[in-house]
């Protein structure tokens, strides 16, 4: 099991290595942001409804079946690249499977074995449900193993809002008044 921070670093220690080697700067903040919010989505979905609500039987389900997530991530990168955002959307995508690659790299080792296969490929395969449905089982031991993933994300959210508001971009948003 990958935790968020986990998920975050997969997809950004790459990221950001492509960027570097590639255009010789850091990733901007809003792609670093975007990239967060991708790596969290599908336990943003999924957890909640299995854990809390007990909708799903398994927070690796819904948001977490290639089934589900390849078209909507299409549709995503094909509106974004519609809307001149292309790599936006591959950004999104990438950081979003990179998600799902974290929660099912057993399979590489376990093949069909593994107990959460089917939900890889749900609805299509009915899924196994979790063995500790709930938060409270998945919660740190101690408050000093939350120390790692807060300061990745403090670290990544901080760069993001330092990198927007150093930018020459400014942004306005206009309200009309009526």
């Amino acid at each position: 099991m990958v935790y968020p921070a986990g998920h975050f670093l997969l997809a950004a220690v790459p990221l950001t290595v492509y960027t570097v080697a590639r255009w010789r700067r850091l990733p901007s903040g809003p792609v670093v942001l975007l990239l967060l919010v991708a790596t969290q989505l599908p336990d943003v979905i999924d957890k909640p409804l299995a854990w809390t609500f007990a909708i799903l039987p398994s927070g690796r389900m819904l948001a977490h079946s290639l089934v589900v997530s390849l078209p909507v991530l299409t549709v995503v990168v094909l509106l974004a690249a519609h809307r001149g955002y292309g790599q936006y959307g591959m950004v999104f995508s990438a950081g979003y499977l990179s998600h799902i690659a974290g929660d099912f790299y057993p399979i590489a080792r376990l093949g069909m074995e593994y107990y959460f296969f089917p939900n890889l490929f749900w609805p299509l395969l009915a899924a196994n449900p979790d063995r500790t449905p709930s938060f409270a089982a998945h919660s740190p031991d101690s408050l000093l193993s939350l120390a790692v993933p807060l300061i990745v994300f403090g670290v990544a959210v901080s760069y993001s809002l330092v990198t927007v508001y150093r930018s020459d971009k400014r942004v306005t948003v206009e309200i009309p008044l009526r």
